[in-house]
């Protein structure tokens, strides 16, 4: 495991007790990319199944209503998830052995944490058979503007585009889906908003305040920037990917 991937784990080891509560955004963004890839194939019915960085579930819960004979769930960081019959492959998506012969390859905000997202998509693609699906979601460039416009440095390596995923699929793959989506979550404060960043795991790569003080200031820049009757906001830029390999 290369140092990246040991932070992400650390981090998100520590919100694991936290994540599925808070991560309101992820688990929209895996109803919509489940949707995605439902509308661009309404018929497909997938026997084998691998999903990648499935978290606490949010799209496995999605991928279980497809009755697969055989789903592979991967993670980094995550433990078992309970009462979920699956083939647990834990470790490096980058590195870690991944079935062949897949007919759904799927993956809900993941791909912005690894270090070589090419060699990722590459793997995932690998793995699906003639004639199989992908469906891919992460975070875009523009991801968390209201911590942007204060002057924060902290972000994920890898953000992407739904365009600049496509960009990453092998020869042989047909694009059917790709763009972006904005979720703009409200907290009564700015303290909120770090304790959401802090319970989801995101702030992974995020430096520390160096004092009491600069929280402080942080925090009445943040609510004075972006406050408003309904809260103040923290808005997530999701980018996605549905694609089929050629039969």
């Amino acid at each position: 495991m290369n140092a990246l991937a040991g932070r992400v784990a650390r981090s998100f080891a520590r919100g694991m007790r936290t994540y599925d509560g808070a991560a309101l955004a992820q688990r929209q963004i895996a109803a919509r990319l489940f949707a995605a890839y439902r509308r661009a194939a309404p018929g497909h019915r997938p026997e084998r199944v691998l999903e990648a960085g499935y978290g606490s579930g949010h799209l496995t819960r999605q991928l279980l209503g497809l009755r697969p004979a055989r789903l592979w769930l991967n993670d980094l960081a995550a433990p078992e998830l309970p009462g979920v019959a699956a083939e647990y492959r834990p470790g490096d998506v980058a590195e870690v052995a991944l079935p062949e012969g897949v007919e759904l390859a799927a993956s809900a905000s993941m791909i912005q944490w690894v270090e070589d997202p090419a060699r990722v998509v590459g793997r995932l693609c690998d793995a699906v058979a003639p004639g199989g699906w992908l469906a891919l979601s992460g975070f875009a460039p523009g991801h968390f503007p209201e911590l942007r416009a204060l002057g924060s440095r902290a972000a994920a390596p890898s953000y992407l585009t739904g365009a600049g995923m496509a960009a990453l699929l092998p020869p042989g793959w047909r694009v059917r889906g790709a763009g972006e989506w904005r979720i703009a979550l409200h907290f009564p404060g700015a303290l909120e908003v770090l304790r959401h960043l802090r319970a989801t795991g995101v702030n992974g790569c995020a430096g520390q305040f160096r004092s009491p003080g600069a929280l402080r200031d942080f925090m009445a820049r943040y609510e004075a920037r972006h406050g408003g009757a309904r809260g103040v906001a923290l808005t997530y830029v999701a980018s996605w990917l549905v694609a089929e390999r050629c039969a």
